[in-house]
């Protein structure tokens, strides 16, 4: 690990916000955004994942990939943000109802999971996400080998830990420890991106029936 950027706890250790990391991390502290961009300019060739908000990550990787190209440095990026998983920025925009924050870079990102595509023809990569890998991992086999219809019924459990670090009134963990509901119930908006993926990697365009929950657990996606 070269850096981590943090653009709240700038020279805070890294070890400090990810206790359980402590051990592995040694005295690694999070580095603010300019002494990151810095460092892609120097390196030849780097790795970049990024974890930013959606809505923040896209202009954020754009203003990085920029500096890069001027130092004429070669960063690949991974992005686990929703701000590259669509081909273009209509199709963006619909779902997130607002407008993309560097539609200039959609073309340079292939949105899939490792397992399902063994060249990625643009440098940059967005991953498909946790509802959608779960959901993914499991039906593209099926559909790829003709084993299932084209219509698949999934019910998928999301921890606590999806929602984020501030706690919202029916997302906290000491609210929903003991509880398990559904939201967004056949319109959830990771149904397209795993429609797309879904298409791509196993050539059949399937129907989702998409049922997500809201589960007593921590971490991790379960889905059937």
């Amino acid at each position: 690990i070269a850096a981590v950027m943090s653009d709240s706890q700038p020279g805070e250790a890294v070890g400090k916000a990810f206790p359980h990391l402590a051990a592995a991390l040694g005295e690694l502290r999070f580095s603010a955004e300019a002494e990151i961009t810095a460092l892609i300019c120097r390196l030849p060739v780097s790795a970049v994942f990024s974890a930013a908000p959606l809505g923040v990550s896209a202009a954020l990787i754009d203003r990085l990939l920029t500096a890069a190209e001027a130092a004429g440095t070669q960063p690949r990026v991974v992005d686990i943000s929703a701000d590259y998983r669509y081909p273009s920025a209509e199709a963006y925009a619909a779902v997130y109802k607002h407008a993309h924050g560097a539609p200039s870079r959609l073309k340079d990102f292939t949105c899939a999971l490792p397992e399902h595509l063994a060249v990625a023809p643009p440098p940059h990569v967005a991953h498909p996400g946790c509802f959608a890998t779960a959901t993914l991992l499991a039906s593209v086999p099926l559909l790829a080998l003709g084993l299932a219809s084209p219509t698949l019924f999934v019910s998928g459990v999301t921890g606590s830990t999806g929602s984020g670090r501030k706690p919202v009134d029916g997302t906290h963990h000491p609210t929903r420890h003991s509880d398990l509901y559904s939201y967004n119930a056949l319109v959830h908006r990771h149904i397209p991106e795993i429609t797309a993926c879904a298409a791509a990697a196993s050539g059949v365009t399937a129907d989702f029936a998409f049922v997500p929950h809201s589960g007593p657990f921590a971490r991790g996606i379960h889905v059937t």
